[in-house]
């Protein structure tokens, strides 16, 4: 339902190598740990995605999505919650969004912990007209369970709603706003507030309006360290005599207003930075991200700056641009790229931007760097230790590439509209509406320090939720360096790594398959889990030792199974039947053994078929290196 000011995309803020620190010859790095697949819950596209993590819990992350899971049609809203730092998810869907359809997800938790859902749901006003009211969803356990909702009814309609949490100890502590768009043609950004932990609302109170001359939507509102409330928002033309036109470049202004009093009155706008974009009415803009701000807020350095990322179309093709403000949003540095040094043909798009609680600032986006025709996307990363000043060299996040336009994604999801004057069915497809997996997506700093993108990955032809713990390592203090060059303890010798069977050691978990029908061709992406007490370190291999099941078979039933037997496509040791061998080493992440309930990174089991539909079983050996027992 969101109305789109910033069409396509921006450009983000030009990464630039971080030196170490001085006479330390260790420099930052990023560690990025395994891809995991939160959205085990059907081959069904998931856009627009948001995450959050408590406050309390480094372990305990909340996601959000909308999904394409109503039974009579349409999109719902669905919530992922993780309690173990995100390597396992538990999906939750509502009984408003099942029943009616909705859309802008958010998430957020409280102070206290409270896990909390907020979405558009599809109503009817006291008028009988269409209509989204919001619709607010309380959980005391991180997100497995969730308390009947709070409603707050169309007054006519709202629109893309956002979420912040006053986490700082001041005098609006615990307070959580909702910052929201309504009436239309005036454009007016209001915002909610509730002081007993999102049980009850108060509000809308303006905090911009665009006259009926300019249209206006809010964006990612943030808290200062002593509790000022800073709410963002975008322009853009909305009358017919000055929309800009097809084929053109345009720009949207930035801009924010404040409020010192817990959001019961606004400050006058301070503009911040001006966003380029190119405008094509014809085609699902490729790339069509909102900005993302950030504050540092109350963390241990560069306490109170403010970021935004954007998409920027300034010189074409698009890039993302950066800025920051050191005076609590008086004044902003000049836009620069997060990460310039790329191939000309390079699109950045869907930035988003955390700081954790050192003050350490990332900012993820999609990059088609890595493609040959520029249809192809990773998510990459970027860290600035020194408040924005610089970058670390970017990483890419993402194991597989994504393509947007997918089986999947095209996959119709109908729905009907209902109007005074007729009937409407939509013909809403992922990439007819999300083409770019939605208009946001998520990124969360831990109480850890940890960081966890959310992004809408499209590797199996159709968009669905990836995440990864990616964490920035930094050179050990001159405290720590000292405490390290004491003489060591003595240290037990390793023991010895032996070879072992991994049966009963690992289990199997299968992200979505690709199947090619016509040319009789299966992709498998296979990962494993640790599922013992003890790491598991490489090689890591899993080998094709048989077909079927022998010792319950027939000798005509073993003839079947030889001639129908799948042949390996890439097998590490090029062997096509028995001896087949698929490393797993490689696959880890973040570490250099595969941990207790860590998963590895999937890879990709390619078998050429005979003939589908009798395709046999295959029997597997794992094996790697533990460590072994007196």
């Amino acid at each position: 339902m969101t109305t789109r000011f910033l069409a396509p995309v921006l450009l983000l803020s030009a990464a630039a190598p971080l030196a170490a620190a001085a006479g330390d010859s260790t420099p930052p790095r990023v560690v990025v740990g395994p891809n995991i697949l939160v959205s085990r819950d059907g081959d069904v596209p998931h856009v627009e995605l948001m995450v959050a993590a408590s406050p309390r819990s480094g372990k305990h992350l909340l996601g959000a999505a909308i999904t394409a899971t109503r039974p009579n049609g349409g999109m719902a809203c669905r919530t992922y919650s993780s309690t173990d730092g995100g390597t396992t998810w538990k999906a939750s869907e509502f009984p408003e969004q099942v029943e009616f359809g909705g859309a802008d997800p958010q998430v957020a938790f409280t102070a206290r912990g409270t896990a909390l859902f907020v979405a558009l749901t599809m109503n009817k006003s006291e008028q009988g007209k269409d209509c989204s009211s919001m619709h607010v969803w309380r959980s005391e356990d991180s997100g497995k369970n969730w308390l009947p909702s709070t409603e707050i009814p169309c007054r006519p309609s709202w629109d893309h709603e956002q979420i912040v949490v006053d986490q700082t100890a001041g005098r609006f502590a615990g307070r959580i706003y909702v910052g929201a768009l309504y009436d239309y043609p005036v454009y007016r950004v209001g915002v909610f507030r509730s002081d007993d932990d999102g049980r009850s609302w108060t509000g809308p109170v303006e905090a911009a309006n665009g006259g009926g001359t300019i249209g206006i939507n809010d964006v990612t509102p943030m808290v200062l360290s002593d509790g000022t409330l800073i709410v963002p928002y975008g322009d853009f033309q909305f009358l017919p005599d000055k929309r800009p036109k097809d084929g053109t470049n345009t720009t949207s202004n930035l801009r924010i207003v404040s409020s010192s009093d817990g959001g019961v009155t606004f400050s006058k706008p301070t503009k911040v930075v001006a966003q380029n974009y190119h405008v094509d009415y014809g085609s699902p803009p490729p790339t069509a991200g909102f900005p993302k701000f950030a504050t540092s807020g109350a963390s241990k350095s560069h306490p109170d700056r403010l970021y935004v990322v954007w998409e920027d179309y300034q010189k074409g093709p698009y890039r993302i641009l950066f800025s920051r403000s050191t005076d609590r949003g008086k004044t902003w540095s000049a836009p620069k790229p997060i990460d310039a040094k790329v191939p000309a043909s390079t699109h950045q798009f869907q930035p988003a931007v955390a700081v954790n609680g050192d003050g350490l600032l990332a900012v993820t986006w999609y990059d088609t760097r890595d493609s040959s025709d520029g249809n192809a996307y990773h998510q990459y990363f970027a860290a600035s230790t020194d408040g924005g000043e610089s970058f670390l060299p970017t990483v890419r996040v993402s194991s597989e590439p994504s393509r947007r336009k997918g089986v999947g994604n095209g996959r119709i999801s109908p729905s009907v509209w209902y109007d005074p004057d007729g009937i409407y069915l939509s013909m809403l497809s992922a990439t007819s509406r999300w083409e770019s997996g939605g208009d946001y997506m998520g990124l969360a700093a831990d109480r850890d320090g940890g960081f966890h993108p959310f992004w809408a990955d499209s590797r199996s032809g159709t968009f669905q939720i990836y995440t990864a713990n990616v964490r920035v390592e930094l050179p050990p203090k001159k405290e720590e360096k000292a405490a390290a060059q004491s003489p060591p303890a003595a240290k037990p010798p390793d023991a010895p790594r032996v070879e072992s069977s991994l049966l009963g050691k690992v289990e199997f978990l299968f992200d979505p398959t690709r199947t090619d029908l016509v040319k009789k061709q299966v992709e498998i992406p296979v990962r494993l889990k640790n599922v013992s007490d003890k790491p598991i370190y490489p090689p890591i291999r899993v080998e094709v030792v048989g077909f079927g099941f022998p010792k319950y078979e027939s000798e005509d039933d073993k003839k079947r199974n030889a001639a129908n037997a799948p042949s390996a496509v890439n097998s590490a040791n090029r062997k096509p039947k028995e001896g087949a061998v698929f490393e797993f080493g490689g696959a880890i992440a973040g570490s250099e053994a595969l941990e207790p309930g860590a998963q590895t990174n999937p890879v990709v089991l390619h078998f050429q078929m005979v003939d589908p539909d009798k395709t046999p079983s295959l029997t597997l050996k794992a094996v790697g290196m533990l460590a072994s027992t007196p």
